[in-house]
């Protein structure tokens, strides 16, 4: 019997055209993210030390956020992507370090229905100051992430194939953990030099045609997970007969 499937899809730059978070620092912080943000790339402190900082230094509470958020577009295929999914009763999951309540917004703007959000959780005082609180911290002090997403995805349900989407650095410990991984942009840069397998993807009708050949009946075509040994170059066109449940 097939394993059914489950999606678990990263946000900022995969589902929207642009980094979300900053987009907002640019326009509504102080300088002094970029300093924080070249110490978490250089793997000084982790996201959650990061935007622990950052979050704080945007002035103008979620008004100023709200008043910006139009200038954010989604990936025009994600909307169709997920009504698919929901037709074919397959979860879908946004898996964020980004904020919950931007995520949410967007979302029930352009009228997207996902089963559930994980995301760090956006916090504003009376006087309108803002700050990060962390509620899918990971368990282990080694992982200085806002949010662990192996740690979500771990909790998939037994049996399940975990399909995961993402594009950048907070992907990359689960790249190696999922059962079926699209990558675009840093993570296909990384999955090829790690050799760790994928399919390339430009926008999510890419991904939704793959599903529809795994959940085809045999021997329909599947995609086969590169081998970046054997193929430097990702191509949509690589498929193989492989069995119904791998």
């Amino acid at each position: 019997m097939k394993a059914p499937l489950s999606i678990y899809c990263d946000f900022d730059g995969t589902v929207t055209l642009k980094d979300t978070t900053d987009f907002l620092l640019e326009r509504l912080a102080d300088e002094r993210w970029q300093d924080y943000e070249a110490q978490w790339e250089r793997g000084e402190i982790g996201s959650r030390e990061c935007m622990k900082h950052q979050i704080p230094l945007m002035k103008g509470g979620w008004q100023a956020i709200e008043s910006l958020l139009g200038d954010v577009r989604l990936d025009p295929t994600f909307r169709q992507f997920a009504a698919w999914c929901h037709s074919q009763k397959i979860p879908l999951f946004i898996v964020s370090e980004g904020i919950d309540r931007v995520i949410g917004y967007l979302l029930k703007r352009d009228g997207i229905r996902v089963n559930a959000v994980w995301a760090n959780h956006l916090e504003e005082s009376p006087t309108g100051e803002l700050s990060l609180s962390f509620p899918s911290a990971p368990a282990s002090k080694e992982c200085q992430a806002g949010l662990c997403k192996c740690q979500v995805l771990s909790q998939a349900p037994l049996k399940t194939k975990r399909v995961v989407i993402g594009d950048g650095l907070s992907d990359l410990c689960w790249a190696g953990e999922a059962d079926m991984l699209f990558a675009k942009s840093k993570l296909l840069n990384y999955c090829i030099h790690h050799q760790i397998g994928c399919t390339p993807f430009q926008d999510f009708n890419v991904i939704q045609m793959a599903l529809e050949n795994y959940l085809a009946q045999p021997p329909k075509l599947v995609p086969l997970r590169f081998s970046w040994q054997n193929n430097k170059e990702a191509s949509y066109a690589h498929y193989s007969r492989i069995s119904a449940g791998s």
